[in-house]
């Protein structure tokens, strides 16, 4: 005999991101932009000067990723849409 889950609780197969409420969200931002905070900071590093302008182009386009995804996230927002 199964017991029904707790209230609040979800089933651990099939989440998808249509299943992740607004905390999982924001965390998912958080790590994008701490990434690209990350990426920055190791252009100025000496020992990845050979690297600089590959690790700073994906910082930028990290970047602009992060950006797109915050304001579509706003755009479905004001939409009344979001989940």
């Amino acid at each position: 005999m199964v017991s029904p889950p707790l209230a609040g609780a979800r089933r651990r197969g099939n989440r998808g991101l249509a299943d992740m409420d607004r905390f999982d969200r924001q965390r998912l931002f958080s790590a994008l932009i701490l990434v690209v905070i990350a990426l920055f900071v190791s252009t100025g590093y000496a020992p990845a000067a050979r690297w600089r302008r590959q690790l700073r182009l994906a910082a930028i386009i990290g970047f602009f990723v992060a950006l797109a995804a915050t304001l579509a996230e706003i755009v479905l927002w004001w939409a009344g849409s979001a989940r």
